[in-house]
């Protein structure tokens, strides 16, 4: 009896390897590795985003609070705060300790307004909060205005504490009050 032997028309198939050294793209290895990746530098970028607490001291004249709270309630109490009264924020990390609003216009109650013609009537506020001891968080607060336009001097150089019983004035205090409400001071 004799075999016939058939031949096919199709490639035979390609035996590929699943080590790395095989070259195989896309595998379950792959997929991992590129996981893996993609974790590390969404870790990483986390991590170096860049704080949100810019290197500037409050002004000498800002108003300094001590209350029986964390940081991050102060700050996150004060986020609420300020925006029932209507201001936006700019940058506000609890975890950091700061919080700043946009530029407000006092007369038109809107914010955004920081290019006006009278740069008296737009205010903003910062507050940094600092643990001083356990359970105990010194508040120093600002309202702050450009007291004239000059591009020629950085902006911080051009700020001044609001005058009392200006409207920024006004804003800072209704905050300060109602913090300190939920917030006691700490005891001498």
């Amino acid at each position: 009896m004799r075999t016939r032997q058939t031949t096919s028309t199709r490639p035979a198939p390609r035996h590929t390897s699943t080590s790395r050294r095989g070259g195989r793209r896309g595998g379950a290895g792959g997929t991992s590795l590129l996981l893996a990746a993609l974790t590390l530098i969404a870790i990483s970028a986390g991590c170096t985003a860049g704080a949100v607490r810019p290197y500037l001291r409050p002004l000498p004249d800002a108003l300094r609070d001590t209350l029986r709270a964390s940081p991050e309630d102060v700050i996150t109490e004060i986020a609420g705060l300020v925006t029932v009264e209507g201001l936006a924020i700019r940058w506000n990390s609890p975890i950091e300790g700061y919080l700043e609003t946009e530029w407000y216009d006092v007369v038109a109650r809107r914010s955004g307004s920081e290019n006006t013609l009278d740069p008296e009537r737009v205010v903003r506020l910062r507050f940094f909060a600092d643990p001083v001891r356990q359970g105990e968080t010194e508040l120093v607060s600002e309202a702050v205005l450009r007291h004239m336009v000059d591009p020629s001097l950085p902006p911080r150089e051009l700020e001044v504490m609001v005058p009392p019983g200006h409207g920024g004035d006004q804003i800072l205090r209704r905050v300060l009050d109602a913090v300190r409400v939920r917030f006691p001071g700490a005891s001498p």
